[in-house]
């Protein structure tokens, strides 16, 4: 198969200039790494948000017209996956068995500087009552990607109200040691108040302090947050559509 080559996980990350490699790929939990061109085909993280089915996870990068002709090699390499996210441009190149029902829209964003300071800062504290922080996402965000106990959350912070929390958002930890935010909630009750920019600036804050960069994800229909994200200096780097079983 002219112009196909694996490549070691650790390799990869080691001597990778994209940043998406660099900070979110893990070469302990990637079984596979093909590439053609300037196009790779990643499966890795499988288990980043809990036990892996064992099914393949894919992220797909790269030049479409590379990733076309990676893509219908690979699919003969490769067990049907149970879940696959490319650069959104690419994903009508994609083989069959790999255009999954599409589940999200989204943009990777990153910063490395540290946000101007909001004036509602100082009321963000850390949080670790998993019942305070499960009761605001039931309300707020329902189908968030993190929950008290998921894998890799370094610590949780909100922002306390007379009768529970009012914001909460959770840290992980890329492999790298770049800190990532996740399920950034506002109570319905106190949106437009700013608080979701605070909190977000303190979670960047922390999320900078092991390796001076901070990540996130954020759907691109989500313009509010979209607007926080941009203040607080995070750009966009690779925009994903992401598909599973």
């Amino acid at each position: 198969m002219e112009g196909l080559r694996e490549i070691d996980p650790y390799e990869l990350v080691a001597r990778s200039e994209h940043p998406f490699v660099r900070h979110q790929v893990d070469p302990a939990d990637t079984p596979l790494v093909l590439a053609l061109g300037d196009a790779l085909v990643i499966d890795g993280n499988r288990n980043r948000t809990g036990p892996s089915d064992g099914s393949p996870s894919l992220w797909c990068l790269g030049p479409t017209e590379d990733l076309a002709r990676l893509a219908a090699l690979a699919a003969d390499l490769v067990d049907e996956p149970g879940r696959v996210s490319v650069e959104a441009a690419a994903y009508d190149v994609l083989p069959a068995a790999w255009r999954l029902p599409v589940s999200g829209h989204w943009h990777w964003m990153l910063t490395h500087h540290a946000p101007p300071p909001h004036p509602l800062e100082p009321s963000v504290v850390e949080v670790t009552d998993a019942a305070l922080i499960d009761g605001l996402l039931d309300v707020a965000n329902p189908g968030s990607f993190a929950r008290p106990g998921s894998r890799g959350v370094e610590c949780w912070l909100g922002i306390p109200g007379d009768d529970g929390l009012l914001a909460v958002g959770a840290l992980y930890r890329d492999p790298s040691g770049a800190g990532h935010l996740r399920s950034v909630s506002t109570h319905p009750a106190a949106a437009g108040g700013g608080l979701g920019t605070a909190l977000s600036a303190a979670l960047t804050r922390r999320a900078l302090a092991v390796c001076g960069t901070a990540t996130l994800g954020v759907y691109v229909d989500n313009a509010p947050a979209l607007a926080v994200y941009d203040r607080l200096g995070f750009r966009t780097h690779v925009t994903f559509r992401s598909a599973k079983r």
